[in-house]
């Protein structure tokens, strides 16, 4: 395995690199993602910033300000919203803390150990990046340090550079609406996966992903919790499969982000696996579907994203 320091689109980088995987991160810009090359296809796997720049962020800014790719941490919350707890400032910004600010990053035996402090709310993450021959595994840690329970939504945010031959693999049968749909109708409807029927009554693919020029949005998750972790899309028409790997005890939500040129104009999609249902703290505590971290308490759990050639 290969580490280097890089200049990447604008920032300072560090890049990790095997025979079957290129990763960069952006330490400064909250350990960012920003690249994934599966070298035998030489297919970058990550959606890339539409004007080809990377800036820092402002803290509590919001997040489509600024580059909309690559693989971010959404902790403790996606959407904005009032943390509906005691102890803590209830206001919690755009897609959590972590994404808008500089992280510490340092190699420890062929190991990427990314690691931050809450800003607003007491606790250390950290994130450990390893190469496995095609996969890339991602281990977690993050400590309550305050002195009140902690509920803190984590969400894995990678967007990927899907096309209109792109496949969602799901091991489902339910999916649930979350955001105002043209196809799917008001937030709360469920549908059937893999194939339902939009608000018309004409019978759609919920698995697929149409072309930019629908110019819309979706977003729904698995409705429940998860049969097993595991998720994929198709990706390079067809010919490379991503898959995430991730324990259903500890991460037992998922959501599933489109965008057909709807936000921004850009072009991607994400699989969101989640340890909380859905997209805020306050909603999942109204659903009961968020779990306290006690006082000095330590969560850990790990994500795989498998990269594999379709024949």
């Amino acid at each position: 395995m290969k580490i280097e320091n890089v200049f990447y689109k604008g920032l300072d980088g560090i890049k990790v690199e095997n025979e079957y995987i290129s990763l960069v991160i952006l330490p400064k810009l909250g350990a960012k993602i920003a690249s994934l090359i599966y070298k035998p296809q030489n297919f970058e796997v990550l959606a890339q910033p539409t004007l080809n720049r990377y800036t820092l962020a402002e803290y509590g800014d919001k997040f489509e300000k600024y580059d909309t790719s690559g693989i971010d941490e959404m902790y403790p919350t996606i959407d904005e919203c009032v943390y509906p707890y005691d102890g803590y400032d209830p206001k919690m910004p755009d897609h959590g803390e972590l994404w808008s600010i500089p992280w510490k990053v340092e190699v420890i035996n062929d190991e990427i150990v990314c690691s931050v402090s809450g800003v607003n709310f007491k606790y250390e993450f950290e994130r450990r990046i390893r190469l496995d021959k095609n996969i890339v595994r991602l281990n977690y840690k993050v400590k309550n340090t305050g002195t009140c329970k902690l509920y803190g939504l984590w969400a894995f945010h990678g967007l990927v550079a899907c096309d209109d031959e792109s496949k969602i693999l799901l091991d489902a049968e339910k999916v649930m609406n979350v955001h105002k749909s043209s196809v799917y109708g008001d937030v709360g409807n469920i549908h059937l996966f893999p194939e339902t029927y939009d608000v018309r009554g004409k019978k759609v693919r919920v698995d697929r992903i149409g072309p930019r020029t629908l110019e819309k949005t979706e977003k729904f998750y698995v409705y429940g919790e998860i049969k097993k972790g595991e998720a994929g899309l198709t990706l390079n028409k067809n010919k490379l499969l991503y898959k995430l790997l991730f324990p259903k005890d500890k991460i037992p939500y998922l959501g599933v982000w489109i965008n057909e040129g709807g936000f921004k104009g850009e072009y991607n999609c994400a699989l969101e696996p989640s340890n909380a249902f859905y997209d805020s703290v306050e909603i999942a505590k109204e659903y009961g579907k968020i779990k306290p971290l006690g006082v000095n308490e330590e969560e850990t759990w790990y994500l795989d994203i498998v990269l594999e050639e379709l024949v």
